[in-house]
């Protein structure tokens, strides 16, 4: 695989979800779905979007530790170190996310894989796996102004763990999102923004589609 590939896939992935989400929302203004069965689809697209984002992140992190041509046609070298596998990669990330160096023969192994595309951490991820493309990553995940993953994140974790105070981070997004009601968490999804005129999961599936471009340039 290549980072070509890579964004291929998760341009197609992406495409689908909004297709999905149009679904939704369509039957749900036709009065096709009871309020339980609007809900419980919004948290599986959600929960299915993020999903296939950490899938992305994960391809581009291994990618680029082990070299890949990107879409521009260059061809980036591997990092210079004896092990490149994933299983060594997913170890560094999550020694890099919690800020301890890496053991420099340790693997990971385990069940719980780490969250590759945490939006507080990959910017940590990236400085520490130190990839030839280290630069290209860090613009394209930390860029100003595309909160897609993290609000995505964000809806997704309080929706898993619902609690008083996962409510309460969601529910300040409603100073962005106007909601006509605010049940459940993953109500904020169709919420509009005023000032782009857009819905909030239509928003964020673009954010991706940005990050997922400037990424694997």
């Amino acid at each position: 695989m290549t980072l070509v590939v890579s964004h291929a896939r998760i341009v197609s992935r992406l495409s689908r979800k909004r297709v999905q989400a149009t679904s939704i929302l369509d039957d749900h203004v036709k009065g096709l779905l009871s309020p339980w069965e609007f809900r419980f689809l919004a948290e599986a697209l959600l929960s299915n979007l993020w999903i296939d984002w950490n899938i992305f992140v994960r391809q581009v992190l291994v990618l680029s530790c082990n070299g890949s041509i990107t879409r521009s046609g260059v061809m980036m070298p591997a990092r210079a170190l004896p092990d490149n596998s994933e299983s060594r990669i997913a170890y560094e990330i999550k020694q890099y996310g919690i800020g301890v160096t890496p053991h420099s023969t340790k693997k990971f192994s385990g069940p719980i894989e780490p969250t590759w595309a945490h939006p507080d951490r990959i910017i940590a991820y990236i400085s520490g796996l130190a990839p030839s493309n280290a630069a290209t990553l860090q613009m394209a995940f930390g860029s100003a102004g595309l909160f897609g993953p993290k609000r995505i994140h964000l809806v997704r974790n309080a929706c898993a763990h619902k609690s008083k105070s996962n409510r309460s981070d969601v529910q300040s997004l409603r100073s962005l999102y106007l909601t006509n009601h605010f049940y459940d968490p993953i109500d904020i999804v169709w919420g509009s923004n005023p000032s782009t005129n857009s819905i909030a999961i239509f928003e964020w599936i673009e954010d991706l589609e940005d990050i997922a471009d400037l990424a694997t340039q």
